[in-house]
């Protein structure tokens, strides 16, 4: 082996160029293994265990009980009814503020994820104030004779998703906004200037090049939606139990530790599951349509 083979670059030995990265890596390793894998490993461990030693009692007992079933069929509706609202009216907002010139749009986006500044917890109460049958909402409806009495929106499903949804919106917007403010509009403009229109150009170009965060702010909300606690809780109560409450309920008010790790472990492999599914569905597509 020659001397210049041997000390790499700059004069440096080889191992101790290749030794810097891993010195870098190594404190996020670290913190993602103490903060997150030990965590989760601890929590399968729990599941698949009793006073007994190893078992998939637990598992067995999910899977033999309808109504954990409906809990977790619940619990993804309520996640695709979220994502899909917070995508059709934070897609709209985000590009127009992402393509306005105005001195204020800065202002209009800070307006916008405003509420992120509070926390879900007021703003739940807020909802709870509007949705029960004395509330705003249930007034104005009577009002507007779409309703003949009071309306009681508060410990339902409906109510859980609009109150989450306006809860995670800001989230969606912010996503969107970054991504369409990274995609040049002369591509719009050389779109149009072959015959498209403008709405023909904003859905081959725009939409197109802004999929992938789409995508991303799409599963951040999913995610965020399914495992929400404090809203459903506050604004649905018991009539809309999730699988976020029912971990709550048998950790904490039932001290059943193993079963309640098990619903935590059957959510957090859905939804990775979920997560993968989609992702390359997302990009077969692509791959697809990439193809002559």
């Amino acid at each position: 082996m020659t001397q210049a083979a041997q000390s790499g670059v700059n004069g440096r030995p080889l191992w101790r160029s290749a030794l810097v990265p891993v010195l870098l890596f190594a404190p996020c390793v670290l913190v993602y293994a103490i903060f997150f894998i030990w965590p989760q490993a601890s929590l399968l461990g729990l599941s698949a265990s009793d006073k007994a030693g190893l078992t998939l009692d637990h598992y067995g007992r999910f899977a033999g009980d309808s109504y954990y079933w409906d809990i977790l069929g619940r619990t993804l509706g309520l996640g695709l009814a979220v994502t899909v609202i917070t995508l059709l009216l934070g897609l709209p907002t985000a590009y127009v503020l992402a393509r306005s010139q105005s001195r204020w749009a800065g202002f209009l986006l800070l307006l916008t994820t405003f509420p992120l500044l509070v926390s879900a917890v007021v703003r739940s109460f807020g909802w709870m104030v509007l949705f029960f049958k004395d509330g705003l909402v249930s007034k104005a409806l009577q009002s507007l004779g779409l309703a003949s009495g009071p309306v009681q929106t508060m410990y339902t499903m409906p109510g859980v998703i609009i109150a989450l949804a306006q809860v995670l919106l800001p989230l969606m917007v912010l996503t969107l906004h970054g991504v369409f403010k990274s995609i040049d509009r002369d591509l719009e403009y050389a779109a149009m200037s072959l015959g498209a229109r403008p709405s023909v150009a904003l859905w081959l170009v725009t939409l197109r090049l802004a999929r992938g965060g789409i995508v991303a702010g799409s599963l951040l909300v999913f995610s965020l939606a399914i495992s929400a606690f404090a809203t459903p809780s506050l604004v649905g109560g018991a009539r809309a139990n999730v699988m976020a409450t029912a971990i709550y309920e048998q950790t904490v008010e039932l001290l059943d530790w193993p079963f309640g790790a098990t619903l935590a472990t059957i959510l957090l492999v859905t939804v990775l599951g979920l997560s993968l599914a989609y992702g390359a569905l997302i990009e077969g597509r692509e791959k697809m349509e990439a193809r002559p």
